[in-house]
């Protein structure tokens, strides 16, 4: 058996020593008959999963050296109940993403299958200064066509990731969509888009009730985002607010840390002042023997189960809010380090789920670049290595979690954010001052559509990467 030695940096502490590798011998077929270039790829995916990938243990006996295409090569290692790892060709775009950068038009959207092979995009939001906002797109527009074809379970995908393309609107007549003859093209255009795309302060019986709709865990490029995210919580504290509702509708997750320092704002100051618990880290046997032998904290002793990376804990918080109860509003987009969120949370206050079922992703993954300096390509992985679990042990949710109180997200009806007639955030007021700002009962979903899959991934992101090998 060969040995590796990678040298594993934590972003948000100080290096730390070698670690050694015991990587999987790759069976010598008197050499291998593929290019340099994927020999290498598959060479680096073969190491890397084999060591950090939290079902290591799992991975089939495969030889690198006969895998003609890495892509494939990379999910062929995947356990058969994984399905949140993921791999690309261009790292930078990877990680601008998780900044919260990228290609895109502005547009958040739903596709929603209308007939057995006809499929729509309902909009869930647009961001701000981008080219579907400065064209007049809002939330709950429905996109027909794109580029004069109606979309099909065929196409959807592939039309609505061009970098320009014109868009063609409908509406709903109550028992079918009536195209209305207006047209859009946009161009996709390099984006730094503000996860805090609404908030304010809504006064209503009485009451002061800070609602922000946030959608993804990400302190951007240089902080703009953390900074952000601290003025509405500042906004909040100004104005005394009594309760807090956190709309998570359109959120695929983000960064774990930042998970926690939001919970640590919005929990009773005492839970935060005591840095509770807020998740658990499980990895694959390797990394979890090695984090709690070694003494991240350098007090001489090793770090045991308290491990900074097998615990994450309550991080102080300038801002804390104090709160008994918040409320977070849901759909199966709601996912990751949102369900993280709402779990960690779960033993210290009390926590009123409203809307749709959740997506189900009790699991963290990490970037893996090439470690070799120079590196030798610009691809990707983004592999399953941690599985989370909250004070008390609740995990597991693979099948999503589940609302306290079930209210459809029915974009055939969208209403601004805000409005106080949208029927999650209504049912957020009636909770917290027993009025509900409806009224009569909302109109429920129309069983015409059928969800499908979204076009992004849940994200999450860890903390620890693998850079230069030794």
């Amino acid at each position: 058996m060969k040995y590796r030695l990678f040298k594993i940096a934590l972003i948000v502490t100080a290096a730390i020593g070698l670690i050694t590798i015991p990587a999987c011998e790759k069976n010598d077929n008197g050499g291998s008959d593929l290019p340099e270039d994927i020999q290498i790829l598959n060479n680096w995916i073969w190491e890397g999963m084999n060591e950090v990938y939290l079902w290591e243990a799992y991975i089939p006996n495969l030889d690198p050296e006969e895998e003609e295409d890495p892509e494939a090569f990379f999910y062929k290692l995947l356990f058969e109940e994984d399905y949140n790892s993921w791999i690309v060709d261009d790292y930078e775009e990877l990680a601008a993403m998780f900044d919260g950068v990228e290609m895109s038009t502005g547009m958040s959207v739903d596709p929603q299958k209308y007939t057995e092979t006809q499929v729509v995009y309902f909009v869930e939001y647009v961001s701000e200064n981008s080219p579907a906002a400065d064209s007049g797109i809002l939330r709950g527009d429905i996109i027909y066509t794109i580029d004069g074809n109606i979309l099909t379970l065929d196409n959807y995908r592939e039309l609505f990731y061009q970098t320009t393309a014109t868009f063609g609107f409908a509406d709903w007549g109550g028992d079918r969509m009536i195209p209305n003859d207006r047209f859009i093209t946009l161009e996709a255009i390099e984006l730094n888009q503000n996860p805090v795309v609404y908030d304010e302060v809504i006064d209503y019986q009485g009451e002061k009730i800070g609602y922000f709709v946030y959608t993804q865990f990400t302190t951007g490029k240089s902080g703009e985002w953390l900074d952000e995210l601290n003025r509405v919580f500042e906004d909040f504290r100004s104005a005394g607010v009594s309760d807090v509702v956190v709309d998570l509708r359109y959120n695929p997750g983000g960064s774990l840390d930042l998970s926690a320092y939001m919970a640590s704002t919005l929990a009773p100051v005492a839970v935060m002042q005591e840095n509770e618990v807020f998740v658990n880290l499980v990895w694959n046997d390797l990394y979890n023997n090695y984090w709690a032998g070694a003494d991240l904290d350098r007090d001489g002793e090793p770090d045991g189960e308290d491990s900074e990376q097998l615990r994450i804990f309550m991080p102080g918080s300038d801002l804390n809010l104090d709160l008994p109860t918040v409320y977070f509003l849901t759909t199966g987009g709601t996912a990751s380090a949102c369900e993280s969120l709402m779990t960690g949370l779960y033993p210290y206050m009390n926590v009123v789920q409203i809307g749709e079922t959740t997506y189900g992703k009790c699991y963290a993954s990490i970037t893996v670049d090439d470690w070799e300096n120079p590196k030798r390509h610009n691809w990707a992985m983004q592999p399953i290595v941690i599985k989370y679990s909250n004070a008390e042990g609740f995990t597991d949710f693979q099948n999503g979690i589940a609302p306290d109180y079930e209210v459809d997200d029915n974009l055939l009806y969208a209403l601004p954010f805000g409005d106080l007639e949208d029927p999650q955030l209504a049912k957020a007021l009636e909770l917290i001052t027993g009025v509900s700002p409806l009224a009569k009962k909302s109109l429920g979903p129309e069983t015409l559509f059928n969800s499908l899959p979204l076009p992004r991934k849940p994200l999450e992101e860890w903390h620890v990467e693998l850079p230069a090998k030794h």
